[in-house]
């Protein structure tokens, strides 16, 4: 004769996560957290990154259009120069000097002699540099050392200046003050620590 066998009640599950479940859902937590934290970074970074290219691209605009208007303003005029009458404007590879008004200098507005050139800071970089001295006549002294400059970049790597001839359409880069007539076009490449600026002509 058998014994009925009872029926085996079935183990009873707790309710709550075993101890593998509650790591592996840690676990996973972590990583999703960890993602977002570096989604934000990589958000954050890209965003500076826009943002500091705006902020060049507006400062080169601001430069080239400042240029354009004074080189646009040039005075034609003459001053003595080792007793010969000579152009108020000559130009090199590295800059130039021109007359033009600054009227965005208030009262103390009107016609100034501008020299746009380089100058060396005392740990070696370059600075691009305007200087504006106001206009007093044909036979005034320039004393750059009173000056108002204004800094139109820092540390540059390259600057050119290129002067066509309207005559021969030739481009130079030297434009003496002996010459008898104005340059009809300059042109200007610059490239600073971040890279070349657009090409001003």
């Amino acid at each position: 004769m058998t014994t009925p066998r009872r029926p085996v009640a079935p183990a009873r599950r707790s309710s709550g996560l075993t101890l593998l479940e509650l790591l592996i859902a840690l676990a996973i937590t972590g990583v999703t957290v960890a993602l977002a934290f570096a989604t934000y970074g990589v958000i954050g970074r890209t965003e500076q990154r826009a943002q500091d290219t705006m902020t060049r691209t507006e400062h080169m605009q601001s430069v080239q259009d400042w240029l354009q208007r004074k080189l646009e303003g040039i005075r034609l005029i003459s001053r003595t120069e080792q007793g010969g009458v000579v152009l108020f404007f000559n130009g090199n590879p590295a800059g130039a000097l021109w007359v033009a008004p600054l009227p965005e200098r208030g009262p103390g507005g009107g016609l100034h002699v501008i020299r746009v050139a380089l100058d060396r800071r005392a740990d070696g970089s370059v600075d691009w540099i305007a200087q504006a001295l106001p206009f007093e006549g044909a036979g005034m002294v320039l004393e750059w050392a009173a000056a108002i400059r204004t800094p139109l970049a820092r540390d540059l790597r390259t600057l050119q200046w290129y002067y066509q001839d309207g005559k021969s359409g030739e481009w130079v880069q030297e434009w003496p003050s002996t010459r008898p007539y104005y340059p009809s076009r300059i042109r200007i490449e610059v490239a600073d620590a971040q890279g070349p600026w657009p090409a001003c002509s």
